[in-house]
């Protein structure tokens, strides 16, 4: 088990009480992944935001039932002692979880938690001095030492998830925990090998996949053709979705560490199959799938679709935009806005440094403070912001350049659309497989290439898209909660 959910177990004592009241005053537990984690271990979880209503709820379900439940008190407010009596407290902070580590430190890393537990495990001596413990962090916890360690640990968990997952969601969990290692392993310019991930993730594609248009997601979109009518149920005044085109769980880790000041939950979803922009992402805009578009192989229509779309949710026309870049202009008027930011899709074509050099852009981007900008601009303006991505992307070598298919407004080598009269070279054959084309027409047949592999010029080191690997498959849904 990763340890910072082992420390989390022994601090919240999980394994042995059935009721917990946890006070998160710095929202901690959005931050960690605390929350899935509890539902997962089959807690029932409710938010103290309201001491009348908590008190209906209570005296109607909580006081009797026997239910495992979770409470979350994030505000300074007031608890009723006999309503604390039957619940185990618990603080939620850093000094709770690293006793020997300066607090404010601890929290400039908070995203790195489960790698400092990794490494604190075996640490003994008083850190409580600002400057001790940013020397530890930088010397100990990040050292390529402790990260090859982690990441080898992490192999271990990646296998052992993958290997037991079977739905949606723990699939979703297992691309997150991936990303994370991926993460870690080009920070410390480690090399890893994850393949075996995406080929049992293959197995849940042919299995799994096509059942994800019955999924209703409570805190998420199952896939991303749901995503607009997910957004509107929640009925929020006004509402804006940034879709970072290209951009994966593993561009989001690197993007997030510079999120300063902004608050998030992070989440992810599906997207469709090519993970390719006219496929996925007009599938996002309209809310249909590529089967009901009449060119969905063609980007052509992605505005009249959304409009479309966000017609049919109830918004008129002049509460609706569909806008492109960081300084995007936005009305008054508007009450659904789509933001396009195409930055990380052309950083990924132009990408011969693999993860490496992608860890590095992302580096770059973050720093830059563009995206967060934008997040701050919106919300100011009243905005509840989402952030999503039609596809991610995957390192592949090239295995030489071909011409099969149909032409396709996509830069993507990974996948080929042929008429069923087509022939199938064999070097096509050899590095590609048959994929169903679940929710596409059936009027085509669809070649995907194999895991690592692109029609790129032979020998040469890319970034791609198109396939069913985990990496570009399920893409980062992120809810911003708020900013300071």
């Amino acid at each position: 088990m990763p340890l910072l959910k082992t420390r989390l177990e022994k601090l919240l004592r999980l394994t042995e009480a059935s009721k917990i009241m946890i006070f998160d005053k710095l929202g901690i537990a959005e931050r960690i992944g605390l929350l899935s984690f509890l539902e997962n271990k089959g807690f029932l979880l409710h938010r103290y935001d309201n001491v009348e209503r908590f008190r209906i709820i209570y005296e109607e379900t909580l006081k009797t039932n026997t239910d495992r439940t979770a409470v979350i008190v994030t505000d300074r407010m007031f608890v009723p002692y006999d309503i604390l009596m039957k619940f185990y407290t618990a603080d939620l902070t850093a000094e709770a979880l690293f006793p020997n580590l300066n607090p404010g430190v601890s929290l400039k890393y908070i995203l790195d938690w489960d790698i400092i537990s990794f490494a604190y495990q075996n640490c003994y001596s008083d850190y409580s001095l600002e400057y001790r413990a940013e020397r530890y962090i930088c010397a100990s916890v990040f050292s390529s030492e402790n990260i090859e360690r982690y990441c080898m640990a992490k192999i271990i968990e990646l296998r052992a998830i993958c290997g037991a997952a079977k739905s949606y969601a723990e699939w979703i969990h297992a691309a997150k925990v991936k990303a994370s290692a991926l993460y870690y392993s080009a920070m410390g310019n480690i090399s890893v090998d994850l393949s075996f991930a995406d080929q049992m993730f293959r197995e849940f594609i042919y299995n799994g996949y096509s059942r994800l248009f019955s999924e209703i997601g409570c805190v998420y979109p199952p896939i991303v053709t749901k995503t607009l009518s997910f957004i509107s149920a929640l009925r929020n005044e006004k509402t804006a979705i940034i879709i970072m085109d290209g951009m994966s769980l593993f561009d989001f880790e690197v993007i997030s560490r510079f999120f300063d000041g902004i608050s998030y939950e992070h989440n992810a979803t599906f997207a469709l199959i090519p993970t390719t922009t006219p496929v996925s992402r007009q599938s996002l805009l309209s809310g249909k799938y590529p089967q009901e578009l009449t060119k969905p192989l063609s980007l052509v229509d992605e505005e009249k679709e959304f409009r479309r779309k966000a017609a049919s949710l109830g918004f008129q026309s002049r509460q609706v935009e569909y806008l492109r870049g960081y300084d995007s202009n936005i009305s008054p008027l508007t009450k659904l806005a789509a933001v396009i930011i195409n930055e990380v899709d052309d950083i990924v074509h132009g990408q011969r440094q693999g993860r490496a050099g992608m860890y590095n852009d992302m580096k770059l981007l973050g720093k830059s403070g563009k995206l967060q900008s934008l997040i701050s601009q919106l919300v100011k303006q009243g905005f509840t912001v989402y952030i999503t991505a039609d596809h991610g992307n995957t390192p592949c070598i090239g295995v030489g350049s071909i011409r099969a298919g149909v032409e396709v407004e996509s830069r993507s080598k990974r996948v080929f659309v042929l008429k069923d009269f087509a022939d199938i070279s064999p070097t096509l054959s050899e590095n590609t497989f048959e994929y169903p084309g679940y929710y596409l027409s059936k009027d085509y047949r669809y070649l995907i290439c194999k895991t690592g592999v692109s029609f790129d010029t032979k020998d040469e080191s890319v970034l791609a898209h198109g396939g069913i690997s985990l990496d570009e498959v399920i893409v980062p849904f992120i809810t911003i909660k708020g900013v300071r």
